[in-house]
């Protein structure tokens, strides 16, 4: 599965205009909450060509809480291929489709992981105590339970954005979209309900220099995930600093933030979340960019402690 999403990824052809983006198209691949609905970044300008695009996030985490009645456990390696088509339909307005597809194992970072800890002394946290390349998704106020390989589909989304402002110094545009419970609940691949969300998104360009950002409100339309906890209203932020290197390369910064999804709940995994993305935006063979880069969670605990991201689109 995972040499099929790698293949996929690099071989995804496409459509548009070669430039660098706003943002990678990354969003935070906790297990326990990538059920729910968060909208990938939105860079592409209103009038740009319909355009195909693929993104594969391999992510390693293990993280153990336990406070009061809560606890959890999350102990594995996802292989995620997003994968994304948007055109115009309009003057000045642009719709999206997206969906993953999602590979769950033990995978084979652990090791290599560990060992790049204890080299540099940073904390190894809990590694030293738990075997090496195995997969357990617990949350004890969950309705899911995952202890074994996984492969599926994950919950597709249709967005809809509208350009009030664009030109070559900024633009600002006005989205929502609606995410259909398209995934498996049992894998944590989806919530189990229909979910919206509305954001804003604008970018300013300084010389070599780019900066964009976005702010959205999340509403879950139901929660069986989590027996209604995560039946509530959330909000996300991303901020992203970009500064080109001539007409191939670009070097991105970049922060994505989310309030909590899950309500009266004291553990760091599913509260809020911050994770930052470092990376690189590189032109090849003409029309196609790549990204490129790693994301870890900038505050500890609140997101995947590592991952790896390799984009393609033109």
């Amino acid at each position: 599965m995972r040499a099929a999403l790698i293949a996929a990824a690099l071989g995804l052809a496409s459509w548009g205009q070669a430039r660098a983006d706003d943002f990678f198209a990354v969003r935070d691949q906790n297990p326990l909450l990538r059920g729910f609905y968060l909208p990938l970044p939105t860079d592409v300008p209103a009038d740009a060509p319909p355009r195909a695009a693929a993104m594969l996030l391999v992510s390693n985490t293990l993280n153990v809480e336990h406070r009061g009645e809560e606890a959890l456990l999350v102990d594995g390696e996802s292989a995620v291929l997003d994968l994304s088509y948007d055109s115009a339909f309009a003057p000045g307005w642009r719709y999206r489709l997206s969906v993953p597809l999602i590979h769950d194992g033990g995978g084979v970072l652990d090791t290599a992981i560990d060992d790049w800890h204890r080299l540099f002394g940073f904390s190894r946290g809990f590694r030293p105590y738990y075997a090496k390349n195995r997969i357990e998704y617990y949350y004890s106020g969950a309705s899911a339970y995952l202890d074994r390989s996984a492969n599926g589909i994950g919950d597709a989304a249709a967005d809809v954005g509208w350009y009030p402002v664009e030109d070559a110094a900024r633009t600002l545009s006005l989205w929502a979209g609606l995410k259909a419970p398209t995934g498996s609940r049992a894998s944590f691949a989806s919530d189990g309900a229909w979910d919206g969300a509305a954001w804003a998104n604008a970018a300013w360009g300084f010389g070599r220099w780019r900066v964009a950002a976005e702010l959205g409100v999340l509403q879950p339309f139901g929660d069986e995930l989590f027996e209604g906890r995560a039946h509530r209203t959330a909000g996300f932020a991303r901020l992203a600093a970009s500064r080109s290197l001539g007409t191939r390369w670009t070097l991105r910064a970049q922060i994505d933030a989310q309030s909590s999804r899950v309500a009266d709940t004291e553990l760091r995994f599913i509260g809020r979340s911050l994770q930052l993305s470092v990376g690189a935006d590189a032109r090849v063979y003409r029309r196609w960019r790549l990204q490129m880069g790693v994301s870890e969670d900038a505050a500890v605990n609140t997101a995947p402690d590592i991952t790896f991201f390799l984009g393609i689109h033109d």
